[in-house]
């Protein structure tokens, strides 16, 4: 069983989508981890009238991980240090760095700071292609949600064509 820690992005981009349930497929048989500095953030498009954070709040699937009092010591510490990654990133990288689980972000910054410092992570394309590697959904459904992602969250999903490279 694999722990994930999923940062804000990546779970806005799929709640956007409404394709939060494609995750909980993917990853059914592992701990599907948020932070609660992602929880803090996830919350304020809430308190704008937002829905899509509802998909992770009442999911049974992700649950909201408590950092340590050393964990709390070395975020505050990295919090000071670093500047270029947002801190529902760093606590989720720092709590990875401390327990060994996976680091899941479509921040570049992130996941180059998270793999510095000895921590294994997931791609968002890697999730992408895995959802039709896997058969959670066909590769046209795929190509749908991707359009759909790229339409809701206003982005563009560069290197498409290496999701469905075999």
């Amino acid at each position: 069983m694999m722990q994930i820690l999923f940062d804000t992005d990546i779970l806005s981009t799929f709640a956007k989508a409404d394709a939060i349930q494609h995750l909980e497929a993917l990853f059914s048989n592992d701990r599907l981890l948020i932070t609660p500095e992602v929880y803090s953030e996830l919350k304020v498009p809430k308190e704008y009238g937002y829905d899509f954070p509802d998909q992770i709040f009442n999911s049974d699937h992700f649950e909201l991980v408590q950092l340590t009092d050393k964990e709390i010591d070395d975020f505050k510490s990295n919090l000071l240090d670093v500047k270029t990654i947002h801190s529902g990133e760093l606590e989720a990288i720092t709590i990875a760095i401390n327990r060994g689980y996976i680091f899941c972000s479509k921040d570049v910054k992130a996941l180059d700071y998270a793999v510095a410092h000895g921590v294994e992570i997931l791609y968002f394309h890697t999730i992408l292609k895995a959802l039709w590697k896997f058969e959670v959904l066909t590769r046209g459904e795929v190509e749908a949600l991707m359009d759909t992602m790229e339409q809701t969250d206003n982005m563009m999903i560069k290197n498409r064509d290496i999701i469905f490279e075999y």
